[in-house]
């Protein structure tokens, strides 16, 4: 998802310095130029790129992780931060089952990443006092994840890791 919203969003921005190009060269031109065409123009183009933005914002966000609720079939787990360490209700996940990860904080602001066997970020998201943020994942491949500590919490912040299996069941 991420190559297809770079390669997006490139594509726009040549798209805008194309036509800022094109309005460059115009305003040059020799003559006297229509004013109100030239007003009708700009604001077309406004219009146009808005519509462009809102349409790729809302493809590349409609899937937000944070929309994840329990469900039939879902397995829950509550992940709980604390100065240095981290308290998972489960420490045995099926392999090709939904998770909904249910992450808060016991005391300070807590970055949340789960890596897979390879050492690869899977997804990360906040672990905050008094919030509980959600987010919705299928481990695909059984074996040992790390659940690491991605904003500094402290002194022992770089021993705050911890672990979880994914069981093929």
């Amino acid at each position: 998802m991420q190559g297809t919203i770079l390669f997006v969003s490139l594509l726009l921005i040549g798209l805008v310095a194309v036509v800022f190009a094109a309005s460059v060269l115009a305003s040059t031109s020799h003559g006297e130029p229509n004013k109100q065409a030239v007003e009708k123009n700009r604001v077309q183009l406004m219009v146009a790129l808005a519509v462009i933005g809102f349409v790729v914002t809302y493809v590349s966000l409609r899937p937000w992780p944070h929309e994840a609720e329990a469900s039939e079939g879902v397995v829950t787990v509550d992940v709980t931060a604390s100065q240095w360490s981290w308290e998972l209700s489960r420490k045995e996940i099926p392999a090709a089952t939904p998770v909904l990860f249910n992450v808060q904080s016991h005391d300070v602001n807590h970055g949340v990443g789960i890596y897979d066997p390879q050492g690869v970020l899977l997804f990360q998201t906040q672990a905050m006092p008094g919030v509980v943020n959600r987010v919705k994942y299928t481990f695909r491949e059984p074996g040992a994840y790390r659940v690491l500590c991605m904003e500094y919490c402290g002194l022992a912040h770089h021993g705050m890791t911890d672990e979880f299996k994914v069981i093929q069941e």
